[in-house]
């Protein structure tokens, strides 16, 4: 633990600066208190540690300094941290204190200043009763599944070999969530469009989101914990190929759907139609449209070589025959999805052949709530 202030220690902050002259050797010159009358401060990863981290992280610089009563000093040093490169609180480069550790590690703290954030914590119900399971808890799993969502839709494709770059994948905008804003796929906007600060560290930004009303478990870890103890598990969650198993429907109504597939074959010779339906393995969190594509095009029973993907206008169907766009409709209403939300996307190419052409098209439907992708294939024959 540090037992010594450094005496080069600078004003950080100019709003809540203390005085460097005279006032500063006069306390420098005060005895050291007994250290042994102090605790030794919690282990990390505990209740305790993250009721401390909260008050360092939470409490502005009036109550550190008054409530808390804390050398001023300390108290400029934790929110200086706290401000950033810009020294203002609410901001882009807005920082938090991760661990007792780096606590301890700031400016004038020490044994004294360490135990009175202790005391506090203790005293004012900032320590949580207990930590919660080590698992990606739903509200931040949902708070990451909007920010991947809000970047894919924002993204400005880039197209890739064989066009796959066209739908972003969650290799490339996971990080950006979990880890920092990336200038290519920035987090920091979807934090800002939901009336926060533009936080370039994305846990600052699922910690605002997720405290704005009430208390609950992630609130009572405070950011520190929220990154420590919680946000790994999801990151681990995020960072998994998409895992699909084909749906089995009722028998009953997978007859329905083969009339209605072999009905469009039927209307036009030169076509031939497939449909799949996928559900997601279980406790499979749904992934990105871009994903999934890649997925299912490699499980098609047309053999895709270099399609083109693109990602359409949600909820609206591309355009199509109205056959096809009947089955789809109803292939959705048999699964309960009459009126839910869905992600599309398209995959086509062009096979060439002699005196000929093949082509290869692919709609692909995502309810991410319902876990569920429909596929539409086609495979048309032109004899030239």
């Amino acid at each position: 633990m540090r037992y010594q202030a450094s005496l080069t220690f600078a004003c950080l902050l100019s709003s809540i600066a203390v005085g460097c002259g005279a006032e500063l050797e006069d306390e420098l010159d005060l005895p050291l208190d007994d250290r042994a009358t102090y605790p030794l401060p919690p282990d990390e990863d505990t209740p305790l540690a993250y009721g401390m981290l909260r008050v360092a992280n939470e409490l502005d610089f009036d109550a550190l300094d008054v409530d808390v009563a804390l050398d001023r000093r300390s108290a400029t040093s934790i929110i200086a941290h706290r401000a950033g490169a810009d020294e203002l609180l609410g901001t882009a480069d807005d920082d938090y204190v991760d661990s007792i550790a780096e606590l301890d590690s700031l400016y004038w703290m020490g044994p004294a200043n360490i135990w009175r954030i202790q005391s506090y914590a203790m005293t004012e119900g900032y320590v949580p009763g207990a930590l919660p399971a080590p698992t990606c808890e739903p509200a931040l799993a949902g708070s990451i599944e909007q920010c991947l969502r809000f970047v894919e839709d924002a993204a400005t494709p880039v197209p890739g070999p064989g066009g796959f770059g066209q739908a972003p994948f969650s290799a490339d905008l996971r990080p950006s969530c979990l880890e920092a804003s990336d200038a290519t796929y920035p987090s920091a906007s979807y934090f800002a469009d939901a009336g926060l600060p533009g936080y370039l560290d994305p846990l600052l930004g699922h910690h605002g989101q997720l405290c704005v009303v009430g208390s609950d478990a992630i609130c009572e870890l405070g950011v520190a914990g929220l990154a420590s103890w919680v946000a790994p598990e999801c990151d681990a969650l995020y960072d998994v190929e998409p895992v699909l198993g084909e749906h089995v429907p009722d028998p009953a109504v997978a007859a329905s759907w083969a009339a209605a597939v072999a009905a469009l074959d039927a209307s036009s010779p030169d076509n031939s139609y497939f449909l799949r339906v996928y559900e997601y393995a279980p406790g499979m969190t749904p992934t990105l449209l871009g994903d999934t594509m890649e997925q299912v095009l490699v499980s098609a029973p047309i053999e895709y070589s270099w399609p083109y993907l693109e990602r359409e206008a949600s909820d609206v169907l591309p355009p199509m025959s109205a056959g096809a766009q009947t089955l789809l409709v109803d292939v959705a209403d048999d699964l309960g999805l009459s009126g839910a939300s869905f992600d599309v996307g398209t995959a086509s190419e062009e096979v060439p052949c002699p005196n000929c052409h093949i082509f290869h098209d692919a709609v692909v439907l995502m309810y991410r709530d319902a876990r569920l992708v429909i596929v539409l294939d086609r495979d048309t024959f032109w004899d030239s």
